[in-house]
């Protein structure tokens, strides 16, 4: 996966944007809290935040909140393992996850 370029994903029903930053990996739904587009996939990345390709709304990949306006991003918990990259998805994907839940190996 190229770094600094977004891989769009269905996990569990729902689009996911997954952005590789050096050795780090995010995941965050690919819809943009300002016009609900389905396009931050498509978004520039620069020093871990990427911006919305309709209107220009920033965000930290590293804490889903925006660095430009209000708004945050769902966030989903990734890792790596065995040279796999799992995105985990949950109802509550910002809360420690408990027991089992739906993970999608990329």
């Amino acid at each position: 996966m190229r770094e600094g370029k977004g891989y769009l994903s269905r996990v569990d029903g729902e689009e996911v944007a997954l952005f590789r930053v050096g050795n780090d990996f995010f995941a965050v739904r690919n819809l943009c809290p300002h016009q609900h587009f389905s396009m931050l996939h498509q978004g520039e990345v620069k020093d871990c935040v990427v911006t919305c390709p309709m209107h220009g709304w920033s965000f930290d990949l590293r804490t889903g909140l925006s660095t430009n306006a209000s708004g945050r991003l769902k966030m989903y918990p990734v890792e790596v393992k065995d040279g796999s990259v799992y995105i985990q998805t949950n109802g509550n994907a910002d809360s420690e996850n408990q027991g089992e839940s739906p993970r999608a190996r990329l």
